[in-house]
C-alpha cells in the first residue's frame, strides 16, 4: 500500500493506493533562516539599480503594488522591509499607498486585507484596483505590438513606483512576479482583453518559458510604459517557506528569481500517465476553482489523451465567475471556438477556455469540499466529496494503469521525455 498526501486548503488529504504510483515533487530548497533578514538583505543589495533608499530621496508619493489574496506572497513581511528602507530616505507611511493588484479578480474583503497586510492594513492608505472603473484608470501609451496600456492612475501618478509579489511558475507568462504586477495586476479591462487574447496569449501552456513569449514580453513593455522603479519579489519552496527575496530593477531582479525557481521546479517525467492525481498546492492556491486550474494545467501536460485527471482542491470560495460560461455552453468545443473568436472579456476570461481544453482530451474529476458536484457536471467535470471514491472511479476502467501523483503542481514545471518536452 502506498500513501501520498495532497494539500487541501490548509490541511492534507491522504491517497492510499494498492498499486505503485510515481510521485512528482519539486526539489526541496531549504527555507531562509530569517525571512525578514532575507528581505532586508535583498533591499541592501539590489540587482541592477541603486538602493531604494537612494531612489526614494525627494519623492513625494510612493505606490506599492501588492498581490491579492489569491497569491501566496508574504506581503506583510515585504511591506515591513520596504517601509524601513523608505524611512531611511525620509519617506513616512503617510506618503505610501498600497494598491492591491486584483487584475480581473473579485475585490478583497476586509478580512482578506488583514490576512494579506497584517499591521500595515491600518497604517497605509490602501486602494483595491478595479479594472472596469474608468475613473481609476489612465492611459500611458501603446506598445510596439499595439497593446494599449491603461493602468491604475494612483500608480501612474506616484513619483516612486514599487512592485511586490512572488516568483512562481505561470502557464501563460512563464513565471509570475515582476511585470505581472502591472499587467494584469493594475491594468484596465481594455488592456487585459488585448493582452489575454490571441495573438499575444499563447495557445498552449508555456510554463517556465519567457524567451520569445509574447505574453511575457508585452507585460514587460507595458510595465516600462507605466513605470516601475523597483521590485521586491519572494521565492518560496513547495512548503510555502521563503527561500530568498530578490529586489532591484524590473527585469534583472525578476530574472534572478526565475533562475532560483528553475533549479527547484523543472522536473523530468519519463512518459505520459494514464491517471494523474494533482493538487495545485496549499491555500491560497486552491482558494477557488479559478486558481486551482493552475494545477490542472500541469497534469494536462503529462497525462495521455483520453486519460483521467483527478484535481484535489478545497475551493472554499467556490468556482469563480468563469463558471457561467461553461455552464451555458453546449459543449467544450463551443467554449474553445467562442474564445478563439471573441477573446478575453470581463465575463469570459481565458479560464473557461483552459478548462474546456483539458476536458476535451481528458476525463476530469474534482475532489472538493467547496463545490457542488451537480454544478461541476454542468461544466463537463465529475465532482466528488471523497478522495477514495474519486480514486476508485478514476482507476476502475484500467487493468494496470500508470499513475502519477503531483501534490504540489503549482511548483512544478514538467518536461516530458517521451514526446519531447511538456514545455
Amino acid at each position: 500500500m502506498q500513501s501520498i498526501s495532497f494539500p487541501f486548503g490548509e490541511h492534507f488529504l491522504d491517497l492510499n493506493l494498492e498499486q505503485e504510483a510515481d510521485v512528482l515533487l519539486p526539489e526541496m530548497i531549504p527555507a531562509a533562516p530569517d525571512a525578514l533578514a532575507a528581505a532586508r538583505r535583498a533591499l541592501a543589495q539590489p540587482i541592477g539599480c541603486e538602493r531604494l533608499s537612494v531612489l526614494a530621496r525627494g519623492r513625494t508619493s510612493v505606490a506599492v503594488v501588492i498581490n491579492d489574496i489569491t497569491r501566496p506572497a508574504p506581503t506583510e513581511l515585504l511591506l515591513t522591509a520596504l517601509v524601513e528602507e523608505l524611512a531611511e530616505a525620509g519617506v513616512g507611511t503617510d506618503r505610501i499607498t498600497a494598491i492591491v493588484a486584483t487584475g480581473n479578480h473579485e475585490p478583497p474583503t476586509e478580512a482578506d486585507l488583514l490576512k494579506m497586510m497584517g499591521r500595515w492594513r491600518s497604517r497605509l492608505r490602501v486602494i483595491s484596483h478595479d479594472c472596469q472603473d474608468q475613473d481609476m484608470l489612465t492611459y500611458v501609451g501603446t506598445t510596439n505590438r499595439g497593446l494599449p496600456v491603461h493602468v491604475n492612475r494612483h500608480y501612474a501618478e506616484a513619483s516612486l513606483k514599487i512592485l511586490t509579489g512572488i516568483v512562481a511558475p505561470h502557464q501563460s507568462a512563464g513565471f509570475g512576479g515582476g511585470r505581472k504586477s502591472v499587467v494584469p495586476g493594475i491594468a484596465g479591462l481594455t488592456t487585459l482583453k488585448a493582452h489575454h487574447s490571441y495573438p499575444i496569449r499563447p495557445s498552449g501552456p508555456v510554463l517556465g518559458i519567457i524567451r520569445g513569449n509574447a505574453f511575457h514580453e508585452e507585460a514587460v513593455a507595458a510595465a516600462r510604459l507605466a513605470g516601475a522603479d523597483f521590485i521586491v519579489n519572494a521565492v518560496k519552496n513547495y512548503r510555502g517557506e521563503i527561500v530568498e527575496v530578490v529586489a532591484g530593477e524590473l527585469e534583472k531582479a525578476h530574472l534572478h528569481g526565475v533562475g532560483i525557481c528553475e533549479k527547484a521546479w523543472v522536473r523530468r517525467v519519463p512518459k505520459a500517465c494514464d491517471v494523474a492525481f494533482v493538487s495545485p498546492g496549499r491555500y491560497p492556491k486552491d482558494i477557488d476553482l479559478h486558481q486551482a486550474q493552475k494545477g490542472l494545467v500541469v497534469a494536462e501536460q503529462v497525462t495521455r489523451p483520453g486519460g483521467t485527471i483527478v484535481l484535489i482542491a478545497e475551493c472554499r470560495n467556490g468556482i469563480g465567475k468563469f463558471g457561467k460560461v461553461l455552464k451555458e455552453a453546449r459543449s467544450v468545443d463551443q467554449v474553445i471556438e467562442d474564445f478563439n473568436r471573441q477573446g478575453f472579456s470581463a465575463d469570459n476570461s481565458s479560464k473557461a477556455y483552459l478548462f474546456a481544453r483539458c476536458c476535451k482530451d481528458h476525463r476530469v474529476f474534482v475532489v472538493s469540499s467547496g463545490l457542488d458536484p451537480a454544478e461541476l457536471a454542468q461544466m463537463f467535470m465529475t465532482g466528488f466529496r471523497s478522495l477514495p471514491e474519486a480514486a476508485e472511479r478514476a482507476l476502475a476502467p484500467y487493468d494496470r494503469p500508470s499513475i502519477l501523483c503531483i501534490p504540489y503542481a503549482g511548483d512544478v514545471i514538467p518536461i516530458l521525455d517521451d514526446r519531447g518536452t511538456a514545455r
